[in-house]
């Protein structure tokens, strides 16, 4: 028995100490210039606005491609990320197209990430209280 309870011990503390649930500075201040760009999307998107629209999906890329983003590619997060990354992506092209329905199309799928992202995390972060 006292085999096993250690055997558990240890693997809780490995699975706790690899994952990264808490936001820092640097994740933090990404995530409100994330939400910033996003709502001017949405501003893009219902007023028709190319240039604007054009310049916010850039903007995300960028995000997406920084190095203050890779900290966000946890094992627990991972899908999550590659979901955004992947909508994105095809909201940029969308973006550049002209294509404001698919443009919308990809918000919602990158909006969708972000909560379920967000939700994930509050789910871990409750766990381990």
């Amino acid at each position: 028995m006292t085999i096993r309870t250690a055997l558990l011990t240890a693997t809780i503390l490995a699975l706790s100490t690899g994952s990264s649930t808490a936001q820092t500075a640097r994740t933090g201040a990404m995530m409100r210039e994330k939400l910033m760009h996003a709502q001017k999307i949405l501003e893009a998107l219902t007023t028709s606005n190319r240039d604007l629209l054009t310049a916010e999906s850039g903007a995300l890329v960028t995000i997406a491609k920084s190095p203050r983003w890779a900290e966000l590619k946890t094992r627990e997060l991972g899908a999550y990320t590659d979901n955004f990354l992947k909508a994105v992506a095809e909201l940029d092209a969308a973006a550049k197209r002209n294509d404001f329905d698919a443009a919308a199309a990809q918000y919602t799928a990158m909006t969708t990430s972000c909560y379920q992202c967000h939700r994930r995390l509050k789910d871990l972060r409750v766990a381990q209280k």
